[in-house]
């Protein structure tokens, strides 16, 4: 098992994740905002409410139900599946105790406790975090072009990106698919 004795290198990376994961969500909400028909201060109200859960169900509804672009549709769709994979990992990472030696040097794995109360632990070396933060920052950006894109078609302006023509990010990893367990 791997240590590193920098004991802030983790805390740093898990800041980093929640403050992009922060983003994210506005970003998300971003997206639902170009659907809705009431001021912003109002949208931003109604999202306030929300849970992430939540605000990516209603995100889905709004496409579904105003969308009539099939590919911005499926680039939306498939930012949404990226936005729940990346969610499930954000869940290990920030709710997640970090094994420490006695010192307080971080052991790259993270002990999350599941819903019965079991303690799963996860391999998350910094490499595996670094890896989560850019997966946060690539969403981000695929989020903002799909936005741009939304935001060009609804003003009948040429598109100056084909929503066809959008490479779509592949899903990213998930954390807990890599349980840190001997056999």
């Amino acid at each position: 098992m791997n240590h590193h004795n920098d004991k802030n290198r983790y805390a740093l990376a898990i800041g980093h994740a929640a403050i992009e994961w922060n983003y994210l969500e506005h970003d998300l909400q971003q997206l639902g905002f170009s659907y809705l028909t009431v001021e912003a201060d109002v949208a931003a109200h109604i999202f306030a409410f929300m849970g992430n859960v939540t605000k990516a169900e209603f995100v889905h509804y709004l496409i579904d139900r105003f969308e009539t672009n099939e590919a911005v549709k499926a680039h939306v769709f498939h930012f949404l599946k990226i936005y729940n994979r990346l969610r499930g990992n954000r869940n290990v990472v920030e709710h997640g105790i970090p094994a420490l030696t006695p010192s307080g040097a971080y052991l790259d794995s993270i002990i999350k406790i599941d819903r019965r109360g079991d303690a799963l632990p996860f391999a998350a070396s910094q490499e595996t975090l670094d890896a989560f933060l850019k997966d946060l920052r690539t969403a981000r950006d695929y989020a903002k072009h799909i936005k741009h894109m939304i935001d060009i078609l609804a003003d009948d302006e040429p598109a100056e990106r084909d929503p066809e023509k959008l490479a779509m990010p592949p899903l990213p990893e998930r954390l807990n698919a890599l349980p840190f367990r001997k056999p």
